[in-house]
């Protein structure tokens, strides 16, 4: 672990992850067993490259981490999670819950339509699965390598650029499917599953119906 990693490490165990919190260079350098000037100019580095925000507060300063520093912890977590967890299928629970209508629409798209027939080799239902998940459950897909996650590529149609996507095939009672993720996305906490079949209607699914997506790890 780097300076870098470990000092965001011991910043976000004070609970500046997603809050402001007070920060003394003394106690960061006693904890990160540096002096205290080398920690004040790891903070300074730090601000400077955007991993972390500073303001003054009451006794000194407080700190938060950034949306990129955040992001290079949760790498930093995948890569402990591929070394920690065992080899064999992983799985994700959630439950049930409707969409927007969002992935019939884009999926009636040829741009989209063919490249999954062509990398993930089913036709997919004009339709996606939505199953809303813990943060904890949704951490689990970056346990998935960058090489073992299948790209979409955008493409133009209508006068209009439709983004790319990456998917993750994964099998939910034996049937094959795949999680869709939009790069574009705004959702949070759903997964967005693809498949060639209408899967509320296989499964007999209904809205709070607690459903698990099991990952075969290949990797």
């Amino acid at each position: 672990m780097n300076f870098i990693t470990a000092t965001l490490k011991a910043l976000a165990l004070r609970g500046a992850s997603n809050r402001y919190v007070p920060v003394s260079t003394r106690g960061l350098g006693r904890g990160l067993g540096v002096s205290q000037q080398t920690a004040s100019n790891r903070l300074i580095a730090m601000e400077a490259s955007g991993l972390i925000s500073r303001r003054r507060g009451v006794h000194g300063q407080d700190v938060m981490i950034s949306k990129d520093g955040m992001e290079l912890l949760r790498r930093e977590f995948a890569d402990y999670q591929r070394i920690f967890t065992e080899p064999g299928a992983i799985k994700l629970s959630g439950t049930v819950a409707s969409g927007l209508g969002e992935g019939q629409y884009y999926l009636n798209k040829p741009g989209y339509h063919t490249q999954i027939l062509e990398k993930l080799g089913f036709t997919p239902f004009n339709g996606t699965l939505n199953i809303r998940v813990s943060e904890s459950e949704m951490a689990k897909l970056s346990i998935v390598p960058p090489e073992s996650r299948i790209r979409i590529d955008s493409f133009r149609a209508d006068g209009r650029t439709y983004g790319e996507a990456e998917c993750i095939p994964v099998k939910i009672n034996d049937i094959s499917c795949a999680i869709i993720m939009p790069k574009r996305s705004h959702h949070t906490g759903v997964l967005e599953i693809i498949s060639a079949n209408h899967l509320r209607q296989e499964l007999c699914l209904k809205d709070g119906d607690t459903i698990s997506v099991i990952l075969e790890r290949r990797f």
